[in-house]
């Protein structure tokens, strides 16, 4: 039986296997081309990445520094924010304590001159006079080149510049931990907000403390109570005057009570310690002990 040859037989031949090599290279070079051209590569494989990436997990180099930069990221804009919002809290700050409170260790801020001129003129006569001599303040202004004033906060304390308008400085000062005690208590007396039992444990009467004080040495008087004309400009009476029993940095806090149309108001000063001392001696029969604060949340205490 004779068999008839296929159709394709003629392709099986050495023509046929050049003739599919080159449909083959052609088509090749056109996907060569295409991709050259419209990328369609890159977009097919950027779209399967895109879909599968939330079922990859997230390992290796390339995640780890990309945590490590969000993470890096998150931080300094936390550490910006606590910056901006501690230096906002300074500027607002209605005393020098506030401001050292406000602040974290290593940050500072810049305030006009004209706002440390306020607190300073806020402080008792004897803490602003300890902080700085009024007579090279108004040394400092009559200059007239005293622009504003940088505070920063130290392991130890605060430390405020005094600026020229070309960031020289014009005048240091250091306030140490015992320093910022004492005007925090000489601030919280001048918006009367202390009692004189929280000041003092030992108690007396106005006019035997001051005939006590008056019989001293004017010396004495003056390191007792530095600025007895602070007294003088407030109106109301005197009543009561008290007397710390703890030293701080060589000084006792002494806190006069005093009364104006049913309001009591209590001032704290700070004595030198031998001088206050002194002035005890001659008091000690007429002292009156106060009690003891009552603990918060305790009622019978209070009634009692």
């Amino acid at each position: 039986m004779l068999l008839n040859p296929t159709r394709d037989e003629p392709h099986r031949g050495p023509a046929g296997g050049l003739l599919r090599g080159f449909i083959l290279a052609l088509m090749v070079c056109l996907a060569l081309v295409s991709e050259l051209r419209f990328d369609w590569l890159e977009r097919a494989m950027g779209r399967y990445l895109v879909t599968t990436n939330p079922r990859r997990p997230e390992s290796g180099a390339i995640w780890e520094k990309g945590r490590s930069a969000r993470q890096a990221r998150q931080d300094i804009d936390k550490i910006v924010a606590d910056r901006m919002t501690s230096r906002r809290e300074a500027e607002e700050a209605p005393s020098f304590t506030a401001i050292a409170n406000t602040l974290a260790t290593g940050e500072s801020v810049i305030l006009p001159s004209e706002r440390f001129l306020g607190l300073y003129r806020a402080l008792p006569l004897d803490l602003a006079a300890e902080m700085l001599s009024p007579y090279a303040l108004i040394h400092l202004l009559s200059e007239n080149r005293w622009e504003r004033t940088y505070f920063e906060r130290t392991a130890s304390g605060l430390r405020i510049y005094l600026l020229a308008a070309d960031n020289r400085v014009l005048q240091e000062l250091s306030l140490g931990s015992d320093a910022l005690g004492r005007l925090e208590r000489g601030e919280s007396a001048a918006s009367g907000s202390l009692r004189l039992e929280s000041l003092a444990r030992r108690i007396y009467p106005a006019e035997l403390f001051f005939a006590a004080l008056s019989r001293l040495p004017e010396d004495v008087q003056r390191s007792v109570i530095a600025w007895p004309e602070r007294l003088l400009e407030i109106s109301g009476r005197i009543s009561r005057v008290g007397v710390a029993d703890e030293v701080t940095d060589g000084y006792v806090t002494i806190a006069v009570e005093i009364q104006d149309r049913g309001q009591g108001q209590v001032i704290a000063l700070q004595g030198r310690d031998w001088a206050v001392w002194r002035l005890t001696t001659e008091l000690s029969p007429a002292a009156e002990t106060a009690p003891a604060l009552p603990e918060a949340g305790d009622p019978h205490a209070a009634r009692n």
